[in-house]
């Protein structure tokens, strides 16, 4: 079974990195040894060398037992039942009996402090084990035990433990609430700006997980910016967040540069893993600026780079995912199918979720696609589909939002605390003043008197610049419920009002008409509510996007054509040319797209065309062509009362595009030109 993929070579990877050097060493000897004298001899010297660590752990183990078994001394007990539990592997009888042993212990001297120090013991080893959801439990029942003895430090871990298990089951919503916690929690700890830079870049790195870049900068910038306190061995990795959120952000440059700087501080530190994933990503940079002929190589190169510093599957994944793509991208399909063989075994071993491996099954489904395989593509679309949608769960951003509100008011509360502390500094040294001279008094009384009126003048900005944030979001929110009710309303409504119309007229003819035109009417039914479910997808995926790039628009054209072939057999081709750096938003996107739709379903319905292109002219102003090599039709004959065509034209004057159409005996051309910007 393939747990990790590694290079063949590396046979010991199982063991502990500072046994890796006496297996080699054993391997060597061996093959050169020239009499058995000289084996025997070199293995009982080996196993000496290997078996010394274990030896000397037994003793630790047996001299805690022993203070356990014959001290008096409560103190010195309670910190061999911790030292020892520490020692213990998880999960084993000897864990779980001195585990039980020690919290009896600790209750029947009232040592509340040992009782739960060991149990936060037992929740990382939970967690050390894998054990995601039991970590997650006992985290959450230890909290208020924590902040009640006052353990913040422990009660910190606790949150990033919880943080960590449920970002390592992908649930990435949650996983940035304990973060969040965690950083709240770092904050009040004296003198520790280790813990709060390790809890901002894991806020920025779930945060960036979900797709919120420009969220995630200022934490991971706040977290590089706390490690310039203290001796870091975290820059790799909060310099690896920063850069792909800038990658995301279209930031190419930045993002590279970023990247680079985090290979060398990876290096610095002997951070293999760190200097992986910065590797990965420096690919992902030259790939994307479609620079594939240095950007497989480096893909190649942090694959292998990602074995050997033994990153997790999906990481592994990651990079093979880049090769597999930039060989689709450069037209050498069949270049990827040994690495795609490679991650599909990584997968099924691991039964891995989609969710984690949404972009593979991408560019899986678009590489058997370009090798002629669209009925095996099909399925690994369906299922990338399903787990972007629950990566965009509108309900879970709503939380992390909530969350993040919660903990800014938090923060604005404790900011208050402090200008009350100095205030009541301020009014104390008035105060001894005051015994002086009535002048002082008097000057005092001013000062004091001025700095009140300033605070309440700051308060009163304060409020009127928070009452104005709050009016223009529920302006925005309003656009947004209007647009989403216009669309609702013009597409989706009607065909509700049709599905509801249809089926009652199918209920009151069951009777009069025959089993054959009953079916029909069912069949035609399930056609058009097949439709109503695409076009309200369609909707919900344009609003949950606050912006659309031309990229995200075509790649959401070449579905729309990937379904109609599927459904058709007429081949159905998207082709996008020229770069536009501007975007769409979701009203104008909308419109777009289903100008596009009605063209393409009318060339299927009445063109008898074989091929269908749409040409996405991202430029300056921008353009865009639905050509068939259908049979054509004569422009006077069409009527202006369409509804296809009035709806078309409706849309382009909502865009203040223009709407021109083409036909003759070689087929016809819809063309929208939309206005510069």
């Amino acid at each position: 079974m393939l747990k990790k993929v590694r290079p063949a070579a590396d046979f010991p990877y199982f063991l502990k990195p500072e046994l890796q050097i006496f297996a080699r060493l054993a391997r060597v000897f061996y093959l050169r040894a020239k009499s058995f004298i000289m084996v025997k001899s070199f293995l009982l010297v080996l196993a000496s060398l290997l078996l010394a660590p274990l030896y000397a752990q037994e003793q630790k183990i047996d001299s805690l037992k022993q203070v356990i078994a014959t001290s008096n001394d409560v103190n010195a007990k309670a910190a061999a039942y911790k030292a020892l539990v520490q020692q213990l592997k998880p999960d084993t009888l000897l864990f779980k009996e001195y585990y039980k042993e020690g919290l009896a212990f600790a209750r029947q001297n009232s040592d509340r402090e040992t009782e739960l120090r060991l149990a936060f013991i037992n929740c990382r080893d939970l967690y050390d084990q894998g054990k995601y959801k039991a970590a997650i439990a006992v985290s959450d029942s230890l909290h208020p035990f924590f902040e009640e003895e006052g353990l913040l430090d422990l009660k910190a871990r606790l949150f990033n433990i919880a943080g960590n298990s449920y970002a390592l089951q992908s649930d990435y919503t949650k996983a940035s609430v304990k973060y969040l916690e965690y950083l709240e929690t770092a904050k009040r700890l004296e003198d520790e700006p280790s813990a709060i830079a390790m809890a901002n870049n894991n806020v920025g790195m779930a945060l960036l997980n979900m797709k919120r870049y420009e969220q995630a900068i200022p934490y991971i910038e706040n977290s590089l910016m706390y490690q310039q306190k203290f001796d870091s061995q975290l820059k790799a990795r909060a310099l690896w967040n920063l850069g792909i959120c800038q990658m995301e952000l279209l930031m190419y440059d930045e993002a590279l540069q970023t990247f680079k700087k985090g290979v060398v501080e990876a290096n610095k530190v002997d951070d293999a893993y760190g200097a992986a994933g910065n590797q990965t990503c420096i690919a992902s940079v030259l790939s994307r600026k479609r620079d594939f002929d240095r950007g497989i190589p480096a893909y190649i190169k942090a694959y292998e780079m990602s074995v050997d510093a033994g990153l997790e599957d999906f990481k592994i994944i990651e990079a093979l995912s880049g090769v597999i793509w930039g060989y689709n991208m450069s037209n050498q399909p069949e270049k990827a199918v040994k690495y795609i063989t490679i991650v599909d075994s990584i997968i099924e071993t691991n039964n891995m979720p989609d969710i984690r491996n949404r972009e593979y099954l991408f560019f899986k489904s678009t590489n058997l696609m370009l090798r002629g395989k669209p009925l095996e593509a099909d399925p690994y679309f369906l299922r990338y589909e399903k787990a972007l949608d629950s990566m965009y769960n509108v309900k879970n951003i709503e939380v992390i939002q909530q969350k993040e509100t919660e903990f800014r008011t938090k923060e604005k509360e404790q900011q208050l605390e402090l200008k009350e502390a100095e205030l009541s500094s301020q009014r104390l040294i008035t105060s001894l003043l005051a015994g002086g001279a009535f002048l002082l008094v008097f000057i005092g009384f001013l000062v004091y008197r001025q700095q009140r009126l300033k605070i309440k003048q700051q308060r009163q900005e304060q409020e009127l610049k928070e009452a104005l944030a709050t009016v223009e979001t529920k302006n925005k929110l309003e656009e947004q419920r209007l647009r989403i009710s216009k669309e609702l309303h013009d597409n989706i409504g009607s065909q509700l009002t049709y599905l509801a119309s249809a089926a009652q007229n199918i209920g009151m003819g069951l009777n009069k008409t025959s089993e054959a035109v009953t079916q029909q009417k069912l069949d035609d039914l399930s056609n058009f509510s097949e439709e109503a479910i695409r076009d309200l997808r369609d909707t919900i995926w344009v609003m949950n996007h606050s912006s659309v790039t031309w990229d995200d628009l075509a790649e959401r054209i070449r579905y729309l054509a990937h379904k109609v072939a599927n459904t058709t057999g007429i081949a159905v081709l998207v082709h996008k040319k020229g770069e536009n750096s501007s975007s769409l938003d979701p009203s104008q996107t909308m419109h777009v797209f289903r100008i596009i739709q009605e063209a393409v379903n009318n060339a299927v319905k009445h063109s008898e065309a074989t091929k269908i292109e749409v040409y996405v002219y991202a430029e300056n102003p921008a353009k865009i062509e639905i050509v068939d090599n259908g049979k054509g039709y004569e422009l006077k004959d069409i009527s202006e009362s369409s509804s296809g065509l009035t709806n078309i034209k409706a849309r382009a004057d909502n865009l203040n595009g223009k709407i021109t159409l083409e036909s003759d005996k070689n087929g016809s051309k819809v063309i929208l030109e939309l206005p510069s910007h």
